[in-house]
């Protein structure tokens, strides 16, 4: 089946150097995540014309595909599987498949917290309602094992390394559950410190990202300090990456965004800046944040919003949370130079995106 055109395709335009770079890469990736896939119904997905079958699920699935995104995760597979053996497609099917488990949690996660839109497009719940948007995910998560073991066989991969994989890719998908589970239930909380929601976003992010440049160092046959060292450099650049995501929620515009700004303040999450808001404001100031996070999100106002913001710029906990991603950023580099392997591209790629995750803008 070819792959169905793109809606969002490269989220890094803001990066036009980096998104040249990596053009061939996701051309390849795009390919392979839908090869072996069931057929797409044709046309536009209608959600008013959904056939009761066992094609149901397939289009929503091809809604949430077609969307694109920054594929980073699949990216990094690629990477540094090329930064060992020079030989990036050798990681394919596990970096679609690690794509496809990531999509599946984006699914689910828009029910959760009832988000309408991602990637600028309504999201599958919008569309379609809850009951189905849980169904399609349910069938990317059974499509994203299914495409990571399509890597047994694969010349001078070993069968262990990939039920190695998987094994991992099993036990990061509760770790997610756990890290969205922790997200939900701080919402309640107005004592979450610091190094809590630092654990919480390194289940609820981190982990799959370390497990995507992990997965690309096992499969191009690293060695024990070539993989550790990637593996450090997912940890910190997956952190990174959960910080500026918080971060972006509040400064970014919302067109590049891609859903509306203040979002997380409506929903009373605790990020990186409202935390260290939290402990620096005094006591009037950080009792009306509590109000304004703990107002349930239908009567939460946009003028609240903007007083919520307003609070945490008096704090400077903006400015905070880059300094803290930068530091992750940093030390993600300091682990590629511990790294010693022959794909000297792709490691310089990799300390590319690394500086990506602070210059973002969505």
């Amino acid at each position: 089946m070819a792959p169905a055109a793109r809606h969002q395709g490269d989220r890094m335009t803001q990066e036009p150097a980096l998104s040249e770079a990596l053009r061939p890469y996701r051309a390849r990736l795009e390919s392979e995540m839908v090869r072996g896939l069931p057929p797409f119904p044709s046309g536009t997905p209608d959600p008013a014309h959904v056939k009761p079958d066992e094609t149901a699920p397939l289009h929503p699935l091809r809604h949430v595909i077609d969307a694109g995104g920054k594929r980073l995760r699949p990216l990094l597979t690629m990477l540094a599987c090329e930064a060992v053996c020079e030989d990036a497609d050798r990681a394919l099917p596990t970096a679609a498949g690690l794509e496809l488990l990531h999509t599946f949690t984006l699914v689910h996660d828009d029910v959760m917290d009832n988000d309408l839109t991602r990637r600028g497009r309504p999201t599958v719940h919008a569309l379609w309602g809850g009951p189905l948007a849980i169904c399609a995910g349910d069938a990317l998560y059974a499509f994203a094992f299914d495409k990571m073991a399509q890597n047994l066989g694969t010349a001078r991969v070993t069968p262990e390394t990939i039920v190695h994989i998987m094994r991992r890719a099993a036990e990061v998908s509760y770790e997610l559950s756990a890290g969205q589970t922790q997200d939900l239930l701080f919402e309640k909380r107005d004592d979450v410190t610091l190094d809590e929601y630092l654990e919480m976003i390194r289940l609820k992010t981190g982990v799959l990202i370390q497990l995507s440049v992990e997965a690309g160092a096992r499969i191009g046959g690293g060695d024990t300090e070539q993989v550790a060292a990637l593996s450090d450099y997912g940890r910190h650049i997956g952190l990174a990456f959960q910080i500026v995501d918080d971060l972006l929620d509040l400064v970014a515009d919302e067109a590049e965004l891609g859903k509306p700004v203040g979002s997380d303040i409506r929903a009373g999450k605790k990020t990186y800046p409202v935390l260290h808001a939290l402990d620096h404001l005094g006591p009037a100031d950080r009792a009306r944040l509590l109000d304004i996070l703990t107002t349930p999100e239908p009567e939460t106002t946009p003028t609240m919003v903007q007083e919520g913001l307003s609070l945490l710029v008096e704090a400077d906990s903006m400015e905070a949370a880059k300094v803290h991603a930068t530091r992750e950023v940093e030390n993600a580099r300091a682990a590629l130079g511990r790294l010693d392997a022959p794909g000297g591209s792709a490691i310089a790629l990799l300390a590319r995106v690394a500086d990506y995750m602070i210059t973002r803008r969505n």
